[in-house]
């Protein structure tokens, strides 16, 4: 049997097909709304900060709900969480686009509670089915993840007709879940081979919390949370300010979301051939400098600037992604960890919206809002140096 032919039947295609289509799930449904916001605060007649909760509650749900999903998935299955969770997050897409104001509100955070499955399982089953591929699942599934996000927001403002129908365009978003949860059902068949329990142990996220690594990674994780989802909130506001288009403002934040999807063709080789992440990590984060003082400076250059964003902050997503499985020995500590990381990191992020809204709100422009970013990737290097150390989490008792 040749190398190839061997590696064909050991690597799980099938699963690795449906962990892209989950991963597709996990942005785009709250991401695309951004585009819309400017037509959803007219038409509704809401402030920056209000309409700002649209992406703020999805990351107050993951905070709270993130916590949850280890016990879940332990008593119905890594398998049928996920397939609950696309369910959900089905439903949510459906809310928001028919309720008005409280539909949104709601749907929204129906979306939330589905992504944060999402998101907290993923690291644990890339650990435990591809222990010799993490940096490349992870990238790949990060990919799926801003492709789909890129194209919804590239497209949202056509499907609205220019803002006046956003209903239909957020409507138009439910295919993707209910696509993937139909294709997710042949996993749901290979988890009853399985043994139920593969999921953390108990008292395994409360033993996760007394490392001081832990707490450099949840750190780590929330600057670069608060980044994306301040920028992926805002990005079409600041840049429609500066006298793009709402079109325009749509194409550069679908720029912004396609250029985080592309740091793993770079981010994998690289992590093959260096000990450690520290310069990786830190090298990205003053590409975060770049991409915000070339928006205060020279916002006229926004399509290249959402590129220069995109990317760093994406990089450093995967690399976030990827120091849960490579700082951990089991896929136990895997999914504590990223429970506890996205907990606690989804806390940080979720001040991000809403409170870079009420700063524009306060000063009536985007620039200090933007010296708040500068703060956190400053101190997202100063992290960066500590968790992209070559090390692991002792194993716990």
């Amino acid at each position: 049997m040749s190398p190839r032919s061997s590696f064909s039947s050991a690597f799980p295609f099938v699963l690795f097909a449906g962990v892209m289509l989950i991963a597709a799930n996990l942005r785009a449904p709250f991401t695309g709304v951004a585009p819309l916001m400017v037509a959803i605060q007219n038409e509704l007649t809401l402030s920056a900060s209000t309409v700002g909760l649209l992406i703020t509650l999805p990351l107050l749900v993951f905070m709270l709900v993130s916590p949850l999903v280890p016990a879940i998935s332990r008593r119905f299955g890594i398998e049928r969480t996920l397939f609950l969770a696309l369910v959900v997050i089905a439903v949510g897409v459906l809310v928001r686009s028919i309720a008005g104001l409280y539909g949104l509100l709601g749907g929204t955070v129906l979306i939330g509670a589905g992504i944060a499955a999402g998101n907290v399982l993923l690291p644990g089953v890339v650990k435990l089915r591809f222990p010799n591929h993490i940096a490349l699942l992870t990238s790949s599934y990060v990919l799926a993840m801003g492709i789909v996000a890129a194209a919804w927001s590239a497209a949202v403002i056509p499907l609205a007709n220019g803002g006046p129908e956003w209903e239909f365009a957020l409507l138009a978003m439910v295919g993707m879940p209910v696509v993937s949860a139909l294709l997710w059902l042949n996993q749901l068949k290979d988890a009853k081979q399985r043994a139920p329990d593969e999921g953390p142990h108990k008292g395994a996220g409360k033993a996760i919390f007394g490392h001081r690594l832990t707490w450099q990674l949840c750190g780590f994780f929330g600057c670069n949370a608060f980044l994306y989802y301040s920028v992926v909130s805002w990005l079409p506001a600041i840049v429609n300010e500066a006298g793009f288009s709402e079109a325009q403002a749509g194409n550069i934040h679908g720029i912004f979301q396609f250029a985080s999807a592309l740091p793993g063709f770079v981010i994998v080789p690289a992590m093959k051939r260096l000990h450690d992440q520290r310069g990786l990590s830190v090298s990205m984060t003053a590409l975060n400098l770049v991409g915000f003082a070339g928006l205060m400076l020279f916002p006229q250059f926004a399509y290249a600037w959402s590129a220069v964003l995109g990317f760093a902050i994406g990089a450093n997503f995967i690399l976030a992604l990827s120091f849960i499985g490579l700082r951990t020995r089991t896929s136990d500590q895997a999914s504590s960890l990223s429970s506890a990381a996205q907990t606690t990191g989804y806390c940080v992020a979720a001040t991000g919206p809403f409170a870079l809204g009420a700063v524009y709100d306060w000063v009536g422009g985007w620039q200090l809002a933007l010296f708040i970013c500068v703060a956190f990737s400053i101190s997202q290097a100063l992290l960066g140096l500590k968790v992209g150390r070559n090390i692991q989490l002792p194993l716990t008792p």
